[in-house]
C-alpha cells in the first residue's frame, strides 16, 4: 500500500499541470510545488503521472535531486493565502460545472442552473477564500429555500472541481451549509366540490379564457401534472385509456416536448365521464400529433395562457384569484391543487393508496406521507 506521505499529486492552476510534492522531503517542511508547464490534456496528464510516480520512486529509494535538476523543473513554494490571481472564482467553476453536466441533465434543470450564475453574479463575494461570506450573503438576499438550493449547488460544484483537480479543496467543506426554514410546507388543501364547480363554470363564462374550460375539468377528472396535460396528443388516447408518455416543460430555450421512457410513461384508465368529455373536444379530423387540448384558433394551450387564466398578469386577477377576492371560494388555491383535489377524493371514497399512486404517478409511500389525514379518516370496516 503507497505510503500518503510520499505521495506526488498532480493539480491545475490557471490550465497548467503541476505535481504537489510531499511537505516531508523537504527541511522547512513547506507545501511545494513542480510545475510543468503543460497544458491540460489527456496526454500531457499522463507524462505527468509518470513523472510524479518517478519522483515517488526516488524518494522511496533515496534517490531524490532535492535541487530537481533531475525532473528538468523548478520548484516554487506554495503562494500565501493572500495571493489572490490564482483563485479561480465561484463562476468559473460552477460554470465548467453545469457545462460537464448538459448532456445528462433536462433543460427544465438547466433552466435552474442559470438562475444559480445569476445569484453568483449578484453576489459580490465571488472568490474561493469568500464562502463564509458567500453563505451569508445568500441568506441576507436570497428566499430561504432559493438560498438553501444556491448553497448546495455551489458546494456540489465544487465537490465536483476537487475531484478534476481544478482547485485544491472545497471551500464549503467546514461551512454548515444545511439552512432550515420556519415556512411550513404547504398542506393539502383539496377544492370542495362546490368550489369545483364554481371554478368550471367561472372559465365557461370567461370571455377571454372559455376555451380552457375542458381542460380544467380534466384536471379535476384525472389529477395529473400541468406538463402531463398540456404535453396530450391524440395519438396518446384510446377508446379506454390515455397514455401519458410526453410532457409540455419549459427550459433553457424555452418550451419543449420531453418522450418519457417505457418505465416512466403512465396508463390511466377512462371512465364514462372522461370519455364524455373528450369526445366533445375531438376534431372531426385530427392527425395523430396535434395536441388534445387547444385554443379556440387551434394552437395548443400553453403553460403561460395557463397560468394567466388561473392566476393573472401584473394588476389584472385571475379567475381562480377573483373567486377567492370575492369570497365565492374559501381561499386561493394554485393550478396543481387540483391534483390534490383529485387524490383526496378517491382516498376518501376508500380507494387502495397503491391503486391511486399507480393512477398519478407517486409512489405510495407518497400518498401515505402527504395524505395521511385524509387516510386515516377512512373508517374501518366492520367483518
Amino acid at each position: 500500500m503507497k505510503n500518503r506521505v510520499t505521495l506526488v499529486s498532480v493539480s491545475l492552476v490557471r490550465g497548467r499541470l503541476r505535481l504537489r510534492l510531499p511537505r516531508t522531503i523537504w527541511e522547512d517542511r513547506k507545501q511545494k510545488y513542480l510545475y510543468l508547464e503543460l497544458a491540460d490534456n489527456s496526454e500531457n496528464r499522463k507524462l505527468a503521472e509518470i513523472k510524479a510516480r518517478q519522483i515517488e520512486l526516488d524518494i522511496l529509494s533515496g534517490n531524490f535531486d532535492p535541487t530537481l535538476s533531475k525532473y528538468s523543473s523548478k520548484v516554487y513554494e506554495a503562494p500565501p493565502i493572500e495571493v489572490k490571481h490564482e483563485e479561480i472564482t465561484f463562476i468559473e467553476i460552477y460554470t465548467k460545472y453545469t457545462n460537464s453536466r448538459k448532456r445528462i441533465t433536462s433543460k427544465s434543470t438547466q433552466k435552474g442552473y442559470l438562475v444559480t450564475i445569476a445569484n453568483l453574479e449578484r453576489s459580490p463575494f465571488k472568490l474561493q477564500s469568500q464562502a463564509i461570506s458567500l453563505k451569508d450573503w445568500a441568506i441576507e438576499n436570497l428566499p430561504v429555500d432559493t438560498a438553501r438550493r444556491f448553497l448546495m449547488q455551489v458546494n456540489a460544484a465544487c465537490n465536483w472541481a476537487v475531484q478534476r483537480s481544478i482547485i485544491e479543496s472545497n471551500p464549503f467543506s467546514k461551512i454548515d451549509i444545511k439552512l432550515k426554514t420556519s415556512k411550513s410546507k404547504n398542506k393539502i388543501h383539496p377544492f370542495t366540490s362546490a368550489e369545483e364547480q364554481a371554478i368550471i363554470n367561472a372559465f365557461k363564462d370567461s370571455e377571454n379564457y372559455s376555451d380552457l374550460t375542458c381542460l380544467i375539468k380534466f384536471f379535476f377528472l384525472t389529477g395529473c401534472r400541468t406538463s402531463e396535460a398540456l404535453g396530450l396528443q391524440w395519438q396518446h388516447i384510446a377508446e379506454d385509456s390515455i397514455n401519458f408518455r410526453e410532457t409540455v416543460v419549459t427550459g433553457v430555450g424555452g418550451t419543449y416536448r420531453n418522450d418519457r421512457t417505457k418505465s416512466t410513461e403512465r396508463y390511466f384508465p377512462c371512465n364514462e365521464q372522461l370519455k364524455k368529455l373528450l369526445l366533445t373536444i375531438k376534431p372531426e379530423n385530427y392527425g395523430p400529433e396535434i395536441s388534445v387540448f387547444v385554443r379556440a384558433d387551434n394552437t395548443p394551450i400553453t403553460y403561460c395562457e395557463l397560468r394567466n387564466a388561473w392566476y393573472g398578469k401584473g394588476d389584472r386577477l385571475g379567475i381562480v384569484r377573483q373567486l377567492a377576492t370575492d369570497l365565492k371560494i374559501e381561499a386561493y388555491r394554485i393550478q396543481y391543487n387540483t391534483r390534490h383535489t383529485f387524490i383526496s377524493r378517491c382516498l376518501e371514497a376508500g380507494i387502495a393508496p397503491v391503486q391511486v399512486a399507480a393512477w398519478v404517478g407517486n409512489s405510495p409511500a407518497m400518498i401515505y406521507q402527504h395524505y395521511a389525514g385524509i387516510i386515516c379518516k377512512i373508517p374501518v370496516p366492520i367483518f
